[in-house]
């Protein structure tokens, strides 16, 4: 019989976040620790029988779980206590104690353990506050009617807490607010969470405080979360922190922008800031040229963004950030986006093009995603359909850290069209700079057009590689190829000098692509990528096209890669032999010819039901071809 293993979870600092490092571990298994728990403790060690009690000793020396390395034990209880404490279930980590004998030695011996005070009963409270003694506490629990006294108690009384990590709704954590205002001495993490139902009066969420806020300043405290929680909780006695992290600030809240800005240059530490829909009020209407200067966080490494462009913007253009910083934004909202992304750009580019005198860009990876399919049965449009594009640059030395720059486009409204997604894309590109790029990965991006994939290839003159996975880019590939023709057409002396895409492009590789992927025609009085107007020019067929005409000037692709794709056909991998140097390719899903249908030679969604919604079709390189030959 296969034996279960429990894998510990990663370990958690005492800032209240996972270590980075242990990312590779499997999280840790509650439900099946509390049962492996649970079937040792009915053997009867908790039993009144010496004889029983003596069985139970016999029993548990022959299982493996009681002959753990004690350091191993040590390491699961305390990952029992961090993840279970604040659980609603009546099971408290403190049972792990009376397991048996060895449990119950190492468990009393690690005083690290019982830091971790249990408030989801009067009993497990008793014992693991008395047990704590003198330690530094981890006060991590949800705030019940059940639990408010103790828990108070704690918070005013204990000599020590290193940690408080509350949730709490609103109308539990109001008894609670003045001591955390005044938190003890030796705090080092304060991560509040509260619920505010929805919906939910905006007036009188939380009252002014009736308290003084000022005081000596928190030397120890270093890490301060604060979610739907007061303004005010982060007062100037928080001068020493280096993460602070503001999310869903109520707009009662909302301080003006020149109080936030004051807050924020106290902070001379801060390494770590994250405003997730957490701007100051007024920050649209706010003269932010009237301001006498800019804020500069010299020590910030990353600064996360979350909320509308002009928000975004706005807070880019008071905060000089360090050319080293790593910035991250998620556009949440799609509402006068073309209007007012040129105002992001203007902050993007001033701090990309301080970050590449420094350590340049290297690798680009474009990411979109679908939260569901686009339509529904009959073709019609699905109302919870919602899509997201994510661009992600990367400096030499940060994949560590993560992107260097990292913008996703996420709005969370339905919006049927691609329009608004490919303006604020194009326009962060135009914004970033790429001359150092040498890497392209593209994931699942099929929603960018030829005309759009044009000036944004221009910006990539040093690109060496490209990896495509997912969804077949075909914009891309058309670009390739028209620009090749055109150049091929004006150096024959019937147009001006036009420079070729990509020059130093030496290498592509497919992943996972479907090779038959069709795609959509583009006219000037239809919607960008209308489904009712198809191409069925096969990816993989537009691609080696463009290869063979970049061959007749010299430019000869190194390699092409095709491993693990869907669709490809044998006189494709014929074709692509001859314009690269290196073909490698997976045979595995290789079809003929003869198995196409050409009634429909190209391949589209899944859910998208061609014959009933009647779409156009047209074959743009067949045409192409045709020209060609006429010529």
């Amino acid at each position: 019989m296969p034996v279960q293993t429990i894998s510990l979870a990663p370990s958690i600092t005492s800032f209240g976040h996972n270590n980075a490092g242990s990312s590779s571990i499997r999280p840790f298994n509650i439900p099946r620790f509390k049962s492996a728990a649970t079937s040792l403790l009915r053997h009867g060690y908790r039993s009144t029988s010496n004889q029983a009690a003596t069985e139970s000793k016999h029993h548990n020396r022959l299982i493996l779980a009681c002959a753990l390395p004690e350091e191993v034990m040590r390491k699961m209880f305390i990952a029992c206590a961090q993840l279970s404490v604040g659980r609603s279930d009546t099971w408290s980590w403190v049972n792990v104690s009376y397991v048996c004998s060895i449990w119950r030695r190492v468990a009393l011996e690690s005083p690290d353990l019982w830091r971790y005070v249990d408030f989801s009963h009067p009993k497990w409270y008793a014992i693991t506050s008395a047990r704590a003694k003198m330690s530094s506490l981890h006060v991590i629990t949800t705030v019940t009617d059940e639990n408010i006294r103790q828990l108070h108690r704690t918070l005013q009384l204990a000599h020590r807490i290193q940690d408080i990590h509350l949730g709490a709704p609103i109308q539990k954590i109001y008894p609670l607010l003045e001591i955390l205002a005044h938190p003890n001495p030796s705090l080092e993490s304060l991560i509040l969470d509260i619920d505010i139902p929805q919906p939910h009066s905006l007036t009188d969420v939380y009252d002014p405080p009736s308290f003084p806020t000022s005081g000596p300043p928190l030397k120890n405290l270093k890490y301060l979360e604060l979610h739907n929680a007061p303004f005010y909780l982060l007062t100037s006695r928080c001068t020493f922190l280096t993460h602070f992290h503001l999310h869903d600030l109520p707009l009662t809240e909302r301080p003006t922008l020149r109080y936030f800005l004051f807050m924020l240059e106290q902070l001379t530490q801060l390494r770590f800031l994250t405003l997730d829909r957490a701007f100051p009020i007024n920050i649209e209407f706010d003269d932010i040229q009237a301001l006498e200067r800019p804020i500069n966080l010299t020590k910030l490494e990353c600064i996360s963004l979350v909320g509308s462009v002009p928000e975004i913007a706005n807070i880019l253009e008071c905060i000089k950030l360090p050319p080293s910083a790593r910035l991250i934004g998620n556009i949440c909202t799609s509402s006068n986006l073309k209007s007012t992304i040129w105002k992001l750009t203007e902050s993007l580019s001033s701090h990309s093009c301080s970050r590449a005198e420094g350590v340049p860009l290297e690798t680009l990876v474009l990411t979109g995603h679908e939260s569901c399919p686009r339509y529904t049965d009959g073709f019609l449009l699905n109302p919870e359909f919602r899509q997201s594009f994510r661009i992600r640059a990367f400096s030499a030395g940060c994949e560590e850290g993560g992107a260097a720059i990292d913008l996703t486009i996420s709005p969370e409204g339905h919006d049927p069209n691609d329009d608004g997604m490919i303006t604020a894309m194009t326009a962060i590109w135009k914004a970033l700079s790429l001359t150092h790029i040498h890497t392209l990965a593209l994931q699942d991006v099929d929603i960018v057009t030829q005309k759009s994939w044009t000036p944004f290839l221009r910006t990539l003159p040093s690109l060496r590689v490209l990896d495509i996975t997912g969804r077949a880019p075909s914009g891309l590939v058309w670009s390739l190829l028209l620009n090749t023709r055109s150049y091929g057409q004006r150096v024959k002396g019937k147009g001006e000098a036009l420079r070729l895409l990509v020059p130093r492009l030496n290498d592509i590789y497919l992943h996972n692509v479907d090779c038959s992927s069709g795609g959509f025609m583009v006219a000037p009085t239809a919607p960008i990528n209308s489904h009712h107007d198809l191409d069925d020019s096969r990816f993989l067929d537009v691609l080696i096209a463009s290869l063979n005409h970049r061959r007749r000037f010299g430019l000869c692709l190194r390699s092409l890669c095709i491993a693990r794709c869907d669709f490809v056909l044998t006189k494709a991998v014929e074709e692509a032999r001859k314009a690269v140097s290196y073909l490698v390719c997976d045979f595995r899903n290789v079809m003929k010819h003869e198995e196409v249908d050409e009634t429909f030679p190209a391949r589209y969604r899944t859910e998208w039901d061609l014959k009933r919604s009647h779409p156009r079709h047209y074959h743009r390189l067949r045409t192409l071809i045709q020209l060609d030959a006429e010529v």
